[in-house]
């Protein structure tokens, strides 16, 4: 019959709207308090990256990047173009990024229309919650970045110092590009 009035509603079953962002992720506890300047020098010296702002992450590499060190073989990185500027560039990284996803079973939605405008705080966003995810999942089995970032070419901030930012990288031989032609 009908609720008594002031008899506490059914829970709402988790998973239907309204959850936010991080739905079936569980809530990512201290997460959302890692700061601008940690996230950058975290994902610079993990990926032997030098990027200056958050926004520099919003074509959708860095996020597949992250993806592909702790799941081996789950991301198309051959098919990530790094170079990638306008949202029409972007889209397939993301694309990338969303079968990878879906082949670990990861239920996070990607809000790419957002992120591909390189708004901050999605991306900001968009960074804490993959570093935990990191975190989390990577085995440390000593990822080259690097080597497997493999547009012909790179913009400056993912060419790499060689000197492998404190992943187990070390110097890399230049691999020459197929083209011979160096910016």
């Amino acid at each position: 019959g009908p609720r008594p009035a002031g008899a506490p509603r059914p829970p709402k079953r988790v998973g239907g709207e309204g959850v936010g962002a991080m739905s079936n992720v569980g809530r990512m506890d201290g997460a959302f308090f890692v700061s601008r300047t940690e996230l950058l020098s975290w994902a610079n010296s993990t990926f032997d990256l030098s990027m200056a702002k958050v926004e520099q992450c919003a074509n959708g590499a860095v996020y597949c990047q992250v993806i592909d060190a702790c799941h081996p073989g789950a991301v198309q990185m051959r098919k990530v173009n790094w170079m990638a500027r306008d949202e029409h560039q972007c889209l397939p990284n993301y694309k990338v990024l969303q079968q990878a996803f879906d082949k670990i079973g990861i239920q996070r939605h990607i809000d790419v229309d957002k992120l591909v405008r390189g708004k901050y705080q999605d991306n900001l966003e968009m960074l804490q919650w993959i570093k935990t995810y990191f975190d989390r999942t990577y085995t440390g089995d000593g990822y080259d970045a690097p080597s497997r970032r493999f547009s012909p070419m790179l913009p400056e901030w993912a060419a790499g110092s060689g000197s492998g930012g404190g992943g187990a990288s070390g110097p890399r031989p230049s691999t020459g590009s197929a083209t011979g032609s160096r910016p």
